[in-house]
């Protein structure tokens, strides 16, 4: 599993780290990502899951809540490409 760690950047770095990142990772055929934004005041996790809401290529993964999990800790999911999306890409 892939793993973006942005944790420690400014947000403007932070933005183009992950979306560089999330790019790499559709074009590559990953499945599942991790993206480490620590916890500090919540405003790198609101751009990650803002990021995630805004692609249509990208999903958040609920975890169980049975399963005790790192709050600062952000599990998206890549979604198989569409046939648009794919020709966007091989072009």
């Amino acid at each position: 599993m892939r793993e973006i760690y942005i944790r420690k950047l400014h947000y403007d770095e932070a933005y183009q780290k992950l979306d560089r990142e999330f790019q790499t990772a559709f074009v590559e055929g990953e499945t599942y990502v991790e993206v480490v934004h620590g916890i500090g005041e919540g405003i790198l996790k609101k751009m990650t899951i803002d990021y995630v809401s805004s692609q249509d290529f990208l999903k958040l993964v609920a975890r169980p809540e049975m399963i005790r999990t790192n709050p600062g800790v952000t599990l998206v999911e890549i979604l198989a490409p569409s046939s648009d999306r794919l020709r966007k890409y091989l072009r």
